[in-house]
Order: structure tokens, then C-alpha cells, then sequence
């Protein structure tokens, strides 16, 4: 897990107070964050583990006695992963994170954040620090003021993903760069919303009208 706070002109005590106050508020949809994490590996491994029970019937005895073995192995880390998504797990993870916010405060002070139209890019020194996809991240509203709460988890294998799941990034919404492709996206949707909008508007000037004709015509048959 990492901290990335850009605040400026906020005292120490006053940020630990604010981002209690976020976690606090955001810990359910934090909470699901958490699960989803491990969902993805344990579905995957149970998606392993039935081609793995399909291949122990219709394969011959030593070939079965590996696979057997094999099977056996995916069990006990399906086993494994469940520990995590237990209640209590959760709970000493999540008052882990308040405590390390104090030491994590103010190294990646300097982080650039990019957006295009699938991911995040979080950057130090100009290299990549992390990517965090937005179909596995969530945005909460701060309550440091112009400031956004980014969690999320990447899909990347290292000997991290297991205890510290998830990635916390705060960051000013106004400093947000775009990539070329997703400012040209963006401008596209735009175009097309407000081309839709205007058939929109002249469809309704036209139903008006011929309403008011057809009201016209029945008027001159009294």
C-alpha cells in the first residue's frame, strides 16, 4: 500500500484527523475493494482447480497421481486466500492503514497523476510508479478540500498483493493531466452528446409544430 498527499497549507494533525474521517466514511466500498482483490484470484484458482479435476478423470495412473498431487496443491492455497476475506483480517488491515498514514505522509509528494480513458497512471521522476485500472479503482470525495481519495488495486503479481491488497492515493482533481487519446475521446463524446441533444430539440420543435397544425385543421372542420 502506498500514500501520495499533495496538500498544502494543512497541518499534520488536521490531514490524520481528515483521512480517519475518509476511511471512516468509505470503509464499506473500501471493504468491497478488498474482497474483489481477492475474489479475482480465488475464482480464477477454482476455475483452475475444475480443469484440473476434469483432467484427473481422463487421465492414465501417473498422469492422475500428478494431477491428483496438483489439485491438492490449488486446495490448500484456495485455503490459503480464504483467511484473508475473514472479517477480522479485514479490520486489523484497515486500522493498519490509518496508522501508517503518519510515516507515509509526505514521501511521494512530488507523484504526477495521468488519466487516460482505461487507467490511471501515477508517476515519479518521470517513470511509472503505479497503474491502477479504473474498473478496479473507486474515486471517494475528500474531506480535504479540492482533494479526491483513489483506491484500487492493480492486476500485477509481486509479494505485496497479499497483505497490502489495495493502493490509497490522494490527489488535487484540478492537477490531473489527459492523454492526448482521452482529451480527442472526450471531445468526441462531447460532439455526440451535443449532436444528439440538438435532434433532440428540433424533433420536439417539429411534434410542437405539426401538433399545432393537426389542432389548427380540427379547429376549421367545427
Amino acid at each position: 500500500m502506498e500514500w501520495i498527499f499533495k496538500v498544502r497549507g494543512v497541518t499534520m494533525n488536521e490531514i490524520k484527523k481528515n483521512v480517519e474521517h475518509d476511511l471512516e466514511y468509505y470503509q464499506s466500498g473500501i471493504r468491497q475493494l478488498y474482497m474483489k482483490h481477492y475474489q479475482k484470484y480465488l475464482f480464477f484458482l477454482l476455475a483452475v482447480m475444475l480443469v484440473t479435476a476434469v483432467g484427473v478423470g481422463l487421465s492414465e495412473a501417473l498422469i492422475r497421481w500428478l494431477l491428483v498431487t496438483l489439485f491438492l496443491i490449488e486446495a490448500g492455497v484456495v485455503v490459503y486466500l480464504f483467511r484473508y476475506i475473514r472479517a477480522e483480517v479485514f479490520d486489523a488491515y484497515f486500522q493498519r492503514i490509518k496508522t501508517q498514514l503518519p510515516d507515509e505522509f509526505q514521501k511521494m509528494e512530488s507523484i504526477e497523476i495521468q488519466e487516460d480513458d482505461q487507467s490511471y497512471y501515477f508517476l515519479g521522476d518521470q517513470e511509472l510508479f503505479v497503474k491502477l485500472k479504473k474498473k478496479n479503482s473507486r474515486n471517494f470525495p475528500s474531506k480535504i478540500r479540492q482533494y479526491t481519495l483513489l483506491v484500487g488495486y492493480t492486476d500485477g503479481l509481486d509479494e505485496t498483493m497479499l497483505e497490502q491488497p489495495l493502493q490509497f492515493f490522494y490527489y488535487d482533481i484540478t492537477q490531473i493531466k489527459h492523454s492526448d487519446s482521452y482529451k480527442q475521446e472526450r471531445l468526441k463524446n462531447a460532439n455526440f452528446i451535443a449532436k444528439q441533444r440538438k435532434r433532440r430539440l428540433k424533433s420536439a420543435a417539429l411534434t410542437i409544430f405539426l401538433l399545432i397544425l393537426f389542432g389548427l385543421a380540427y379547429l376549421g372542420t367545427l
